[in-house]
């Protein structure tokens, strides 16, 4: 008498089982897809920061523009320059900032010094004597920022452009553009200073 035996209680003139319909597998309802045989193998990625470098040279850092086709660095650097609408940065599309651009560009501010005041009035902060005047200039500027931002908002809504954007944010965008020389400025003045705008 075997007791740890189980007994096998399938009759063998029977024959096999047929599977009960829990146990059928079902298929996952779709072919399954061919390989592509002949596709070529991603490159390898590069395993260092000099390698990554010259590849991403060597391919070019390429915009899409508008749905057309992509641009090559040199191309997306001279369309930025030029103020090519298409490859604009957010904060610098629309014809408001477009006319504030234009309004820096052809007036003397006093935060066209700001990059050389910077110094001294970081030299100021520090000796206790000159801070009231460093604070000084810093309110200057402000004042300078936003009252230029609600001249901008005047004259927009004089020329019918809509906006909802506010005098301070248009007055610090127009102060963030005056302290840059013309030279760095992105995208380049379009206008000459004194030019009537």
């Amino acid at each position: 008498m075997s007791l740890l035996r189980r007994k096998n209680t399938i009759d063998p003139a029977a024959g096999e089982l047929e599977p009960s319909e829990s146990t059928v597998s079902v298929g996952k309802g779709r072919p399954t897809p061919k390989r592509r045989r002949n596709a070529a193998p991603p490159p390898p990625a590069p395993k260092t920061r000099k390698e990554a470098v010259a590849w991403q040279k060597q391919q070019g850092k390429r915009a899409r523009v508008g749905g057309q086709k992509k641009l090559t660095t040199t191309e997306y650097r001279e369309a930025l320059k030029s103020g090519d609408p298409r490859v604009l940065p957010k904060r610098d599309q629309g014809p408001v900032r477009g006319l504030a651009r234009d309004y820096v560009d052809s007036r003397m501010m006093a935060s066209n010094y700001l990059l050389l005041l910077f110094p001294l009035m970081l030299v100021g902060y520090l000796i206790r004597p000159l801070q009231i005047l460093t604070l000084g200039l810093f309110f200057a500027l402000l004042v300078e920022w936003i009252l230029t931002g609600n001249r901008l908002l005047k004259m927009a809504r004089e020329r019918g452009l809509d906006t909802k954007e506010s005098s301070v944010s248009l007055g610090f965008y127009a102060g963030s553009r005056a302290y840059f020389p013309r030279s760095w400025r992105r995208p380049l003045p379009q206008v000459k200073r004194g030019d009537t705008i």
